[in-house]
Protein backbone atom coordinates (compact mmCIF):
# COMPACT_ATOMS: atom_id res chain seq x y z
CA UNK A 1 0.00 0.00 0.00
CA UNK A 2 2.96 2.51 1.03
CA UNK A 3 4.69 1.89 -2.21
CA UNK A 4 1.88 2.35 -4.25
CA UNK A 5 1.19 5.60 -2.85
CA UNK A 6 5.19 6.37 -3.06
CA UNK A 7 5.03 5.24 -7.02
CA UNK A 8 2.07 7.42 -7.44
CA UNK A 9 3.94 10.45 -6.36
CA UNK A 10 6.92 10.20 -7.91
CA UNK A 11 5.14 9.74 -10.85
CA UNK A 12 3.81 13.38 -10.51
CA UNK A 13 5.41 16.43 -10.52
CA UNK A 14 4.86 19.92 -9.57
CA UNK A 15 4.89 22.51 -11.98
CA UNK A 16 4.26 26.17 -10.46
CA UNK A 17 2.82 28.96 -12.45
CA UNK A 18 5.34 31.56 -13.18
CA UNK A 19 5.34 35.56 -14.16
CA UNK A 20 8.17 36.44 -15.89
CA UNK A 21 6.94 40.44 -16.92
CA UNK A 22 8.32 43.15 -14.90
CA UNK A 23 7.17 46.13 -14.09
CA UNK A 24 9.26 48.48 -16.70
CA UNK A 25 8.71 46.07 -19.32
CA UNK A 26 5.10 46.74 -19.02
CA UNK A 27 5.14 50.15 -18.58
CA UNK A 28 6.56 51.03 -22.00
CA UNK A 29 3.34 48.80 -23.44
CA UNK A 30 0.66 50.93 -21.10
CA UNK A 31 2.29 54.42 -21.84
CA UNK A 32 2.23 53.75 -25.32
CA UNK A 33 -1.26 52.71 -25.03
CA UNK A 34 -1.97 55.05 -23.54
CA UNK A 35 -1.15 58.10 -25.41
CA UNK A 36 -1.90 56.26 -28.65
CA UNK A 37 -5.53 55.74 -27.29
CA UNK A 38 -5.64 59.63 -26.30
CA UNK A 39 -4.96 60.66 -29.82
CA UNK A 40 -6.93 58.17 -31.62
CA UNK A 41 -9.99 59.41 -29.51
CA UNK A 42 -9.96 56.13 -28.17
CA UNK A 43 -10.04 54.02 -31.35
CA UNK A 44 -6.65 52.26 -30.14
CA UNK A 45 -7.93 51.06 -27.47
CA UNK A 46 -8.82 47.80 -29.34
CA UNK A 47 -5.18 47.17 -30.06
CA UNK A 48 -4.19 48.54 -26.64
CA UNK A 49 -6.53 45.68 -25.03
CA UNK A 50 -4.68 42.66 -27.26
CA UNK A 51 -0.97 44.04 -27.09
CA UNK A 52 -1.66 44.15 -23.19
CA UNK A 53 -3.43 40.87 -22.85
CA UNK A 54 -0.52 39.09 -24.92
CA UNK A 55 2.22 40.54 -22.98
CA UNK A 56 0.65 39.48 -19.62
CA UNK A 57 -0.35 35.88 -21.21
CA UNK A 58 3.67 35.37 -23.08
CA UNK A 59 4.60 36.10 -19.36
CA UNK A 60 2.76 33.42 -17.76
CA UNK A 61 4.13 30.23 -17.99
CA UNK A 62 3.46 26.43 -16.77
CA UNK A 63 5.16 23.98 -17.23
CA UNK A 64 8.13 25.80 -19.32
CA UNK A 65 5.12 26.83 -21.83
CA UNK A 66 3.85 30.36 -22.03
CA UNK A 67 0.04 30.82 -22.92
CA UNK A 68 -0.74 32.96 -25.90
CA UNK A 69 -3.15 35.30 -26.78
CA UNK A 70 -5.10 35.41 -30.55
CA UNK A 71 -7.71 38.03 -30.90
CA UNK A 72 -7.42 40.61 -33.63
CA UNK A 73 -7.79 44.00 -32.83
CA UNK A 74 -10.50 44.67 -35.72
CA UNK A 75 -12.37 41.84 -33.62
CA UNK A 76 -12.39 43.92 -30.60
CA UNK A 77 -12.80 47.10 -32.14
CA UNK A 78 -16.18 46.29 -34.19
CA UNK A 79 -17.93 44.79 -31.23
CA UNK A 80 -16.67 47.48 -28.85
CA UNK A 81 -18.28 50.00 -31.75
CA UNK A 82 -21.80 48.08 -31.71
CA UNK A 83 -21.57 48.30 -27.95
CA UNK A 84 -20.94 52.09 -27.51
CA UNK A 85 -23.43 52.78 -29.77
CA UNK A 86 -25.86 51.12 -28.38
CA UNK A 87 -25.01 52.41 -25.04
CA UNK A 88 -25.49 55.76 -27.05
CA UNK A 89 -28.78 55.10 -28.53
CA UNK A 90 -30.55 54.06 -24.72
CA UNK A 91 -28.75 57.02 -23.81
CA UNK A 92 -30.90 59.29 -26.49
CA UNK A 93 -33.95 57.24 -25.83
CA UNK A 94 -33.93 57.53 -22.21
CA UNK A 95 -33.90 61.21 -22.35
CA UNK A 96 -37.02 61.37 -24.82
CA UNK A 97 -38.97 58.67 -22.73
CA UNK A 98 -37.52 56.77 -20.01
CA UNK A 99 -40.43 54.40 -19.42
CA UNK A 100 -38.80 53.56 -22.28
CA UNK A 101 -35.24 53.82 -21.49
CA UNK A 102 -36.06 51.34 -18.52
CA UNK A 103 -38.08 49.02 -21.06
CA UNK A 104 -34.34 48.68 -23.19
CA UNK A 105 -33.24 47.76 -19.54
CA UNK A 106 -35.10 45.28 -19.25
CA UNK A 107 -34.37 44.04 -22.61
CA UNK A 108 -30.51 44.60 -22.50
CA UNK A 109 -31.39 41.85 -18.97
CA UNK A 110 -32.79 39.49 -21.27
CA UNK A 111 -29.92 39.47 -23.18
CA UNK A 112 -27.08 39.56 -20.30
CA UNK A 113 -27.06 35.68 -20.04
CA UNK A 114 -25.82 35.51 -24.26
CA UNK A 115 -23.47 37.91 -23.47
CA UNK A 116 -21.71 36.97 -20.31
CA UNK A 117 -21.65 33.32 -22.59
CA UNK A 118 -20.34 34.50 -25.59
CA UNK A 119 -17.43 36.81 -23.69
CA UNK A 120 -16.29 33.53 -21.98
CA UNK A 121 -16.14 31.68 -25.47
CA UNK A 122 -14.05 34.62 -26.68
CA UNK A 123 -11.41 34.64 -24.04
CA UNK A 124 -11.51 30.80 -24.08
CA UNK A 125 -11.65 30.46 -27.97
CA UNK A 126 -8.96 32.82 -28.66
CA UNK A 127 -6.51 31.69 -25.76
CA UNK A 128 -4.17 28.89 -25.83
CA UNK A 129 -1.79 26.54 -23.69
CA UNK A 130 0.74 24.66 -25.82
CA UNK A 131 -0.51 25.58 -28.88
CA UNK A 132 -3.94 23.93 -28.14
CA UNK A 133 -7.10 26.27 -27.83
CA UNK A 134 -9.34 26.63 -24.86
CA UNK A 135 -12.73 26.56 -25.43
CA UNK A 136 -15.94 27.16 -23.20
CA UNK A 137 -19.69 25.65 -23.48
CA UNK A 138 -21.77 27.68 -25.58
CA UNK A 139 -24.89 25.80 -24.50
CA UNK A 140 -24.43 27.96 -20.60
CA UNK A 141 -27.00 30.52 -21.60
CA UNK A 142 -29.34 28.81 -19.07
CA UNK A 143 -27.12 28.75 -15.97
CA UNK A 144 -25.63 32.19 -16.93
CA UNK A 145 -29.22 33.23 -16.23
CA UNK A 146 -29.31 31.52 -13.08
CA UNK A 147 -26.00 32.90 -12.07
CA UNK A 148 -26.12 36.32 -13.02
CA UNK A 149 -29.83 36.97 -12.70
CA UNK A 150 -31.91 35.33 -10.72
CA UNK A 151 -29.44 34.60 -7.20
CA UNK A 152 -28.42 38.05 -7.73
CA UNK A 153 -32.43 38.93 -7.26
CA UNK A 154 -33.30 36.81 -4.71
CA UNK A 155 -30.00 37.60 -2.67
CA UNK A 156 -31.96 41.12 -2.24
CA UNK A 157 -34.14 39.31 0.09
CA UNK A 158 -31.81 37.53 2.17
CA UNK A 159 -29.67 40.30 3.63
CA UNK A 160 -26.55 38.76 1.26
CA UNK A 161 -26.91 35.29 3.09
CA UNK A 162 -27.04 33.61 -0.92
CA UNK A 163 -24.07 35.46 -1.10
CA UNK A 164 -21.46 32.49 -0.72
CA UNK A 165 -23.94 30.32 -3.00
CA UNK A 166 -23.54 33.02 -5.18
CA UNK A 167 -20.10 32.61 -5.96
CA UNK A 168 -19.79 28.97 -5.28
CA UNK A 169 -22.28 28.90 -8.70
CA UNK A 170 -19.84 31.49 -10.05
CA UNK A 171 -17.35 29.68 -10.06
CA UNK A 172 -18.79 26.47 -10.99
CA UNK A 173 -20.21 28.32 -14.28
CA UNK A 174 -16.30 29.42 -14.89
CA UNK A 175 -14.92 26.13 -14.38
CA UNK A 176 -16.92 23.29 -15.47
CA UNK A 177 -18.17 24.90 -19.12
CA UNK A 178 -14.64 25.02 -19.97
CA UNK A 179 -12.39 23.02 -21.54
CA UNK A 180 -8.50 22.76 -22.50
CA UNK A 181 -8.32 21.28 -26.53
CA UNK A 182 -10.96 18.12 -25.54
CA UNK A 183 -9.91 17.65 -22.17
CA UNK A 184 -12.56 19.16 -19.87
CA UNK A 185 -12.14 21.49 -16.55
CA UNK A 186 -14.00 19.87 -13.01
CA UNK A 187 -14.75 21.49 -10.10
CA UNK A 188 -15.47 19.55 -6.98
CA UNK A 189 -15.62 22.56 -4.38
CA UNK A 190 -18.20 22.10 -1.66
CA UNK A 191 -20.73 25.22 -0.87
CA UNK A 192 -19.63 25.18 3.17
CA UNK A 193 -16.35 26.24 2.29
CA UNK A 194 -17.68 29.90 0.71
CA UNK A 195 -19.77 30.12 3.81
CA UNK A 196 -17.08 29.60 6.20
CA UNK A 197 -14.93 31.83 3.72
CA UNK A 198 -17.88 34.85 3.88
CA UNK A 199 -18.14 34.38 7.57
CA UNK A 200 -14.73 33.81 8.31
CA UNK A 201 -14.15 37.51 6.37
CA UNK A 202 -16.67 38.42 8.36
CA UNK A 203 -15.23 38.20 11.17
CA UNK A 204 -12.22 39.79 10.50
CA UNK A 205 -14.10 43.05 8.68
CA UNK A 206 -15.94 42.83 12.95
CA UNK A 207 -12.85 42.35 14.61
CA UNK A 208 -11.11 45.46 12.69
CA UNK A 209 -14.08 47.47 13.43
CA UNK A 210 -13.97 47.10 17.01
CA UNK A 211 -10.30 47.40 17.54
CA UNK A 212 -10.48 50.46 15.42
CA UNK A 213 -13.32 51.60 17.52
CA UNK A 214 -11.24 51.16 20.57
CA UNK A 215 -8.63 53.10 19.10
CA UNK A 216 -10.96 56.02 18.76
CA UNK A 217 -12.66 55.88 21.90
CA UNK A 218 -9.47 56.00 24.22
CA UNK A 219 -8.11 58.86 21.62
CA UNK A 220 -11.33 61.22 22.45
CA UNK A 221 -10.46 60.00 26.65
CA UNK A 222 -7.19 61.03 26.33
CA UNK A 223 -8.09 63.82 24.62
CA UNK A 224 -10.57 64.64 27.97
CA UNK A 225 -13.41 66.56 28.24
CA UNK A 226 -12.52 70.73 29.08
CA UNK A 227 -15.06 71.85 32.39
CA UNK A 228 -17.16 74.76 32.51
CA UNK A 229 -18.99 76.72 29.52
CA UNK A 230 -16.74 75.28 26.98
CA UNK A 231 -17.17 71.58 27.76
CA UNK A 232 -21.47 71.94 25.97
CA UNK A 233 -19.44 73.07 23.48
CA UNK A 234 -16.69 69.82 22.98
CA UNK A 235 -19.72 67.58 23.77
CA UNK A 236 -21.09 68.56 20.85
CA UNK A 237 -17.92 68.76 18.39
CA UNK A 238 -17.33 64.51 19.82
CA UNK A 239 -20.90 63.82 19.03
CA UNK A 240 -20.37 65.17 15.69
CA UNK A 241 -16.73 63.38 15.48
CA UNK A 242 -18.39 60.05 16.09
CA UNK A 243 -20.30 59.35 13.16
CA UNK A 244 -17.73 60.79 10.85
CA UNK A 245 -15.27 58.21 12.40
CA UNK A 246 -17.57 55.59 12.32
CA UNK A 247 -18.04 56.54 7.76
CA UNK A 248 -13.99 56.47 7.73
CA UNK A 249 -13.58 53.17 9.83
CA UNK A 250 -16.05 51.41 7.95
CA UNK A 251 -14.80 52.42 4.11
CA UNK A 252 -10.57 51.41 5.61
CA UNK A 253 -12.57 48.03 7.00
CA UNK A 254 -15.16 46.87 4.44
CA UNK A 255 -12.12 46.38 1.38
CA UNK A 256 -10.32 44.39 3.94
CA UNK A 257 -13.52 41.61 3.60
CA UNK A 258 -13.97 41.92 0.23
CA UNK A 259 -10.49 40.72 -0.01
CA UNK A 260 -9.90 38.09 1.82
CA UNK A 261 -13.36 36.62 0.69
CA UNK A 262 -11.85 37.28 -2.71
CA UNK A 263 -8.45 35.51 -1.54
CA UNK A 264 -10.67 32.56 0.52
CA UNK A 265 -13.11 31.44 -2.07
CA UNK A 266 -9.85 31.72 -4.67
CA UNK A 267 -8.22 29.12 -3.18
CA UNK A 268 -11.19 26.77 -2.60
CA UNK A 269 -12.13 26.91 -5.98
CA UNK A 270 -8.74 26.06 -7.70
CA UNK A 271 -7.72 23.86 -4.71
CA UNK A 272 -11.17 21.87 -6.18
CA UNK A 273 -10.67 22.15 -9.68
CA UNK A 274 -9.19 19.61 -11.51
CA UNK A 275 -8.01 19.48 -14.95
CA UNK A 276 -7.58 15.90 -16.74
CA UNK A 277 -5.16 13.72 -14.51
CA UNK A 278 -3.80 17.73 -13.14
CA UNK A 279 -4.70 18.91 -10.09
CA UNK A 280 -4.45 22.73 -8.96
CA UNK A 281 -3.10 24.61 -5.86
CA UNK A 282 -3.98 28.27 -4.66
CA UNK A 283 -2.18 29.08 -1.76
CA UNK A 284 -3.03 32.88 -1.72
CA UNK A 285 -2.65 34.49 2.19
CA UNK A 286 -5.00 36.90 2.95
CA UNK A 287 -2.74 39.33 4.70
CA UNK A 288 -0.05 39.40 1.99
CA UNK A 289 -2.94 40.04 -0.39
CA UNK A 290 -3.95 43.01 1.73
CA UNK A 291 -0.94 44.34 2.02
CA UNK A 292 0.03 44.20 -1.47
CA UNK A 293 -3.65 45.34 -2.27
CA UNK A 294 -3.01 48.24 -0.02
CA UNK A 295 0.31 49.42 -0.83
CA UNK A 296 -0.27 49.23 -4.35
CA UNK A 297 -3.20 51.75 -3.93
CA UNK A 298 -0.92 54.00 -2.15
CA UNK A 299 1.86 53.98 -4.68
CA UNK A 300 -0.65 54.71 -7.34
CA UNK A 301 -1.92 57.74 -5.79
CA UNK A 302 1.61 59.19 -4.72
CA UNK A 303 2.89 58.53 -8.24
CA UNK A 304 -0.29 59.95 -9.85
CA UNK A 305 -1.14 56.85 -11.61
CA UNK A 306 2.25 55.90 -13.00
CA UNK A 307 3.04 53.35 -11.08
CA UNK A 308 -0.04 51.86 -12.42
CA UNK A 309 1.71 48.97 -14.61
CA UNK A 310 4.11 48.03 -11.83
CA UNK A 311 1.04 47.56 -9.36
CA UNK A 312 -0.67 45.25 -12.00
CA UNK A 313 2.70 43.34 -12.52
CA UNK A 314 3.60 42.62 -8.86
CA UNK A 315 -0.16 41.78 -8.33
CA UNK A 316 0.27 39.02 -11.16
CA UNK A 317 3.41 37.99 -10.01
CA UNK A 318 2.32 37.54 -6.29
CA UNK A 319 -0.86 35.52 -7.71
CA UNK A 320 0.95 33.48 -10.03
CA UNK A 321 3.28 32.57 -7.77
CA UNK A 322 0.71 30.76 -5.56
CA UNK A 323 -0.59 28.56 -8.26
CA UNK A 324 0.56 25.17 -8.74
CA UNK A 325 -0.58 22.29 -11.17
CA UNK A 326 -0.14 18.78 -9.95
CA UNK A 327 0.47 15.91 -12.39
CA UNK A 328 2.45 13.51 -14.44
CA UNK A 329 5.39 15.30 -15.83
CA UNK A 330 4.11 14.55 -19.41
CA UNK A 331 1.94 17.09 -20.76
CA UNK A 332 1.25 15.02 -24.39
CA UNK A 333 -1.98 13.79 -23.15
CA UNK A 334 -3.88 17.24 -23.97
CA UNK A 335 -5.68 17.24 -27.78
CA UNK A 336 -6.26 20.16 -29.73
CA UNK A 337 -10.45 20.20 -30.58
CA UNK A 338 -12.33 22.35 -33.20
CA UNK A 339 -11.58 26.09 -33.17
CA UNK A 340 -14.54 27.79 -34.49
CA UNK A 341 -14.14 31.48 -34.86
CA UNK A 342 -15.28 33.54 -32.05
CA UNK A 343 -17.03 36.92 -32.60
CA UNK A 344 -15.85 39.81 -30.05
CA UNK A 345 -19.18 41.50 -29.46
CA UNK A 346 -19.96 39.36 -26.36
CA UNK A 347 -16.60 40.07 -24.70
CA UNK A 348 -16.59 43.67 -25.54
CA UNK A 349 -20.22 44.30 -24.53
CA UNK A 350 -19.34 42.68 -21.18
CA UNK A 351 -16.69 44.62 -20.60
CA UNK A 352 -18.21 47.49 -21.34
CA UNK A 353 -21.16 46.98 -18.70
CA UNK A 354 -18.25 45.21 -15.85
CA UNK A 355 -19.53 41.46 -16.26
CA UNK A 356 -17.19 39.69 -14.32
CA UNK A 357 -17.55 36.28 -15.42
CA UNK A 358 -17.78 33.66 -12.46
CA UNK A 359 -15.56 34.07 -9.46
CA UNK A 360 -11.99 34.35 -12.10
Amino acid sequence: MNSTISDTRERLSEMPVEFTGSGGEYFRIWIVNLVLTILTLGIYSAWAKVRTKRYFYRNTIIGGSPFEYHARPIQILKGRAIVVGAYLAYGLVNMVSPILGGILILIFLGFLPWLVVRASVFNARNSSWRDIRFNFNTASKAEAAKVFLLFPFLSIFTLGLLTPYITYRGWRFAIANARLGTTPFKIHAKLGKYYAAFFISLLMLVGILVSLFIIGFLTLQRIGLPYGPESMSAMHMQAMLVPMLVAVFFILATPIFFIAYGALTRNASLNATQLGPYQFESTLRVGILCWITFSNLLAIIVSVGLLMPWARVRMTRYLAANLIMHGPPDLDTFVQGNRPEARALGEEASDFFDVDIGGV
